[in-house]
């Protein structure tokens, strides 16, 4: 086993950042749900445009045009709330794992080749779950590790220092307490 890693409130605070810039972050209804004011907004134009007799190319630019606007205006809402991190907002606390679990899915994307795509999920004693990301602790020269490592290296009753969101109580991130140690 690699000598512990010392785990500190900035490295903390530069994953939650690193988390929050994936695009995977979202789930799919969270995803629907961005999407929403936009489509509304241009089904109103689209329809308004038409409904004045609008040429059909000056609607196909307006639309583009709130699409672009939209989106410009998404992303920097975004950066700005990534810069707003702030360790304060986080509960940091050891919990023990009660079970992991991997799951795998099937999906078929218009061709005959099956993609199977697995899923490995963390268990804690208290009753929360964590979707372990493809890839962690990416700064660390000692032990980044993939998903399936991290799987495969965590067992019932290993230790894992759990960051959660103080306000949804959501599990952020975790560090096995076997290759990091969180100093204050």
């Amino acid at each position: 086993m690699p000598k512990k890693q010392i785990l500190t409130n900035s490295d903390i605070e530069n994953d939650i950042k690193n988390i929050l810039k994936r695009p995977a972050n979202l789930s799919n209804a969270e995803y629907r749900k961005s999407l929403t004011p936009l489509l509304v907004i241009d089904g109103l134009v689209i329809v308004g445009m038409l409904a004045f007799q609008a040429h059909y190319k000056l609607v196909l630019l307006v639309a583009i045009i709130i699409i672009a606007a939209y989106l410009t205006v998404d992303r920097f809402r975004k950066k700005k709330s990534i810069k707003n991190v702030s360790i304060e907002d986080y509960e940091i606390k050891n919990e023990a794992i009660s079970h992991i679990k991997e799951e795998v899915y099937i999906s078929n994307h218009r061709s005959r080749i099956n993609r199977y795509t697995s899923v490995y999920i963390m268990h804690f004693e208290d009753g929360k779950t964590y979707n372990i990301p493809k890839n962690n602790y990416v700064w660390s020269k000692e032990c980044p590790m993939s998903d399936r490592t991290l799987y495969e290296m965590t067992h019932r009753g290993d230790i894992f220092t759990v960051v959660t969101k103080k306000d949804t109580g959501e599990i952020v991130m975790t560090y096995p307490t076997d290759y990091f140690e969180y100093k204050n």
